[in-house]
């Protein structure tokens, strides 16, 4: 009878017993943050810091690791990292990313991207004005690097496709760590504004609902307004904002949008 009751007893502690819970960690505050598995190195946060034009890289426990500083065209403002690897683009084990900026003429309202792959060190690999997109695809030697090059002057915009061959394989980790994604957002209009500003938009099928999210230049957040597919854009009052230069962003639990500049007069 004894042995029955400490059965019981188990079982009732056993099915009171706390379930996992989902624990927050850490917060990268005013920046975007995604996950890396470096063949050498392993995993490692890696976050885009438009206003300092930053790719730092910290370990598991959120320690810093690496900073790397990124080179942008004058007058053009950091808006998107598609790679982060150690050996994609060349043969050695130094950090080498991707990296988008942009420059927006307010004058004729058109964007102007450049595309440029650089290593740690600060050598810059490959240079591509007016590229706005790349994807690196799996190849029979090597890997192919597309990189599609926009050009918003003309009165029909204008997209051309050059394409690379680069000494290192596409993993599964780096396709995973595409966090910055700049197709999800288009320009805002009109830029500057001064009353209201319309902010076009296309979420990923995967993602049900995120959040546009306007930050100062110093990284602050300002504003938040959820979006969701119901709507391919959003209009957002900007009259009680104080003029000035901000940045804004999709961001989702699993989805990063590129980051873009709106000026408020």
């Amino acid at each position: 009878m004894k042995r029955v009751t400490l059965i019981m007893a188990v079982l009732v502690l056993a099915a009171f017993r706390p379930q996992a819970q989902i624990i927050p960690e850490y917060t990268f505050n005013g920046v975007s943050a995604a996950y890396i598995n470096l063949p050498v190195a392993g995993y490692k946060y890696y976050i885009m810091d438009v206003a300092n034009n930053q790719c730092r890289l910290y370990n598991n426990d959120h320690s810093l690791w690496k900073t790397v500083y990124l080179s942008v065209p004058a007058n053009y403002y950091l808006c998107d990292i598609q790679y982060v690897t150690e050996n994609l683009f060349n043969a050695d084990n130094t950090i080498e990313l991707l990296y988008v900026s942009y420059n927006y003429n307010s004058a004729s309202a058109y964007y102007t991207y450049n595309t440029r792959i650089a290593t740690e060190n600060g050598a810059v690999l490959l240079d591509i004005p007016g590229g706005g997109y790349s994807v690196v695809y799996p190849a029979q030697t090597g890997s192919k690097l597309f990189v599609w090059v926009y050009d918003y002057s003309l009165p029909i915009y204008s997209v051309n496709t050059k394409i690379y061959s680069i000494p290192g394989q596409v993993t599964t980790s780096l396709k995973e760590s595409q966090t910055f994604k700049s197709t999800a957002l288009q320009p805002a209009y009109p830029n500057p504004a001064s009353s209201i500003v319309t902010i076009p938009y296309t979420l990923p099928d995967n993602v049900s609902q995120a959040e546009l999210k306007l930050y100062g230049i110093d990284g602050k957040l300002t504003k938040t307004f959820v979006i969701d597919h119901s709507f391919e854009t959003i209009t957002v009052p900007v009259k009680d904002i104080p003029a000035g230069t901000y940045l804004y962003r999709i961001e989702s639990v699993n989805f990063r949008s590129g980051t873009y500049k709106l000026i408020v007069d």
